[in-house]
């Protein structure tokens, strides 16, 4: 009878496992994609930008990247983060009598040799959500509509020959506001 038990007992475990494992697997994350640059700068895969949208007041920004503003007013917030060893990014917030009107970021990647490929990480990201983008003067410009501003634009630059300084980081901008067309 013990020989017997213990045939089962192996599998049995082993079955135990698998199904708590496959039921306390973690769910991806949908931004992991596009690398640790474009999932830490855009956080949340939804919102204009870092799970925001357009017309949220200042207090409901606040309360989704924290009160640990670099610089804050009444209608503008500065957060400053970093990206692992990485890099660092930086992101504006502009508000007007509707809300949040315009977003400015800059990304500071540490190794010139990777801007490129961060470049193109977000390029195809904003591809993937908004359709394949256009260039006008240098930058790659997808256009979306807003509840609240009609057409946003969305730019994308790389500014990393904007530095002439040996060993400066590489820069990418991204900015976001209303067509004022």
């Amino acid at each position: 009878m013990k020989n017997n038990c213990s045939k089962y007992l192996f599998p049995l475990t082993l079955t135990i496992l698998v199904l708590v494992s496959s039921c306390t697997k973690k769910e991806k994350d949908p931004l992991e994609k596009y690398g640790p640059f474009v999932q830490t700068v855009m956080r949340i895969d939804s919102g204009a930008f870092r799970g925001i949208n357009f017309g949220e007041s200042i207090t409901s920004v606040i309360a989704k990247e924290g009160a640990n503003t670099t610089e804050a007013d009444t209608n503008y917030l500065y957060y400053e983060f970093s990206i692992d060893t990485m890099g660092t990014f930086d992101v504006t917030y502009d508000f007007d009598n509707g809300g949040l009107a315009e977003v400015q970021s800059f990304v500071f990647i540490k190794n010139l040799n990777q801007v490129d490929s961060v470049f193109d990480s977000f390029k195809a990201y904003f591809n993937d959500h908004y359709g394949a983008g256009d260039t006008q003067m240098g930058y790659n410009v997808w256009t979306v509509k807003s509840e609240k501003y009609g057409d946003i634009n969305i730019n994308l630059s790389d500014e990393s020959a904007d530095f002439t300084a040996d060993k400066t980081p590489g820069k990418i901008s991204i900015s976001i506001y209303p067509s004022k067309e």
